[in-house]
């Protein structure tokens, strides 16, 4: 049978439907509270990608990779990782495994594996992806940096700091150098530095220059956007490493009170930040005050993640039955995720983070 709209038509209707969820798509997704519309999205998005192909394949793939990570920065981390893997098998037959939107694609599965606690199968993906893409991109390529940010994130939580402290380098080095130094993912990948680097090596990072990235940020970006909250809140944790607990508590509890208003009190980044809100609480001698906090902050993930996640398990053992730390064998910080680091003997991760 011929089809009644002929080769000319079918491309006009596949151009169309991408339009048409382009525009359903937020256009910069940014980290915020659970959008249910978004999920409603994705079988539209899937079954696109399923018939459509030609020169809207490629434009297809690029919005559905976008749902995904929209679903991701609201914290929806099972649909973004099922909607990237399935993106990418299916626009893969028109567009070739080596096609750059579907290595970004696969790259988004392996991120939304590590926030499900999926480490190893995380590690896997996102070693693979970044791997073809340096040899297809090169290694300063944005999309081989965002793979290199994502797997250095998955290596901490691991307890493998010097493999993530230099690809950390190596990720702030390649957005430097591909997207300019006032860039938002440049910037973000300096504050992954904050909550990296041990007190001694924080301090002369940049020449000094690290500790004035808050400043830096609210300068080129404005104090409210996502990234500049990333930086104060992986400030405050460099700041109770160096044990500067009095600024570290009022710093912490400012980007948590920002964080409950723009996300609501259950979003991950908010728990996170109220579990260095305990910490600080508690070195300052207001441990009941922060055993409370920690208490909230386990039972909501419990609910959120379940009692077995990473994260999870990390928050329960912050604390000792006595009410006493742990002496640092559990999640803290900034904006990765809960990690022990058996370098330093105590976590440098706890967040959740700016997920872009």
């Amino acid at each position: 049978m011929t089809d009644p709209l002929g080769p000319t038509g079918q491309l006009t209707l596949d151009a169309t439907a991408v339009r048409l969820l382009d525009a359903a798509v937020p256009g910069v997704p940014d980290a915020g509270p659970h959008d249910p519309r978004l999920r409603l999205l994705v079988p539209h998005a899937l079954a696109l990608l399923r018939h459509v192909g030609g020169p809207s394949a490629a434009d297809a793939l690029a919005v559905a990779t976008r749902l995904s990570v929209a679903l991701h920065r609201t914290g929806d981390y099972l649909s973004a990782q099922e909607t990237a893997r399935t993106t990418a098998d299916l626009a893969q037959r028109h567009l070739g495994a080596d096609h750059r939107t579907v290595l970004a694609a696969r790259s988004r599965a392996g991120r939304a594996l590590f926030r499900l606690g999926r480490y190893a199968e995380a590690e896997t993906a996102l070693r693979a992806v970044r791997d073809a893409q340096e040899g297809l991109f090169g290694a300063d390529d944005p999309d081989t940096a965002d793979s290199g940010y994502g797997l250095q994130l998955v290596l901490a939580n691991l307890g493998r700091r010097e493999e993530s402290v230099a690809l950390l380098r190596d990720t702030v080095a390649g957005r430097r150098s591909a997207l300019g130094p006032a860039h938002p993912l440049t910037l973000r990948a300096r504050a992954g530095l904050l909550e990296m680097l041990p007190a001694a090596e924080v301090v002369t990072e940049e020449g000094g220059a690290l500790l004035t990235l808050p400043s830096e940020c609210d300068r080129l970006l404005g104090p409210d956007h996502t990234v500049a909250l990333g930086a104060r809140h992986n400030h405050a944790w460099a700041l109770y490493l160096l044990g500067r607990f009095d600024e570290a508590d009022r710093e912490i509890r400012r980007v948590a009170g920002t964080y409950v208003r723009r996300f609501g009190p259950e979003y991950p980044i908010v728990l996170a930040a109220r579990q260095l809100l305990s910490r600080t609480r508690a070195a300052l001698g207001h441990v009941e005050e922060g055993i409370a906090l920690m208490t909230d902050v386990v039972e909501r993930r419990e609910r959120g993640l379940g009692p077995e996640h990473p994260f999870t398990v990390a928050s329960r053992t912050c604390w000792t039955p006595t009410g006493r730390g742990d002496g640092g064998r559990s999640a803290d910080g900034g904006t990765g995720a809960a990690r022990t680091d058996g370098a330093r003997g105590h976590t440098a991760r706890g967040r959740w983070g700016v997920p872009m």
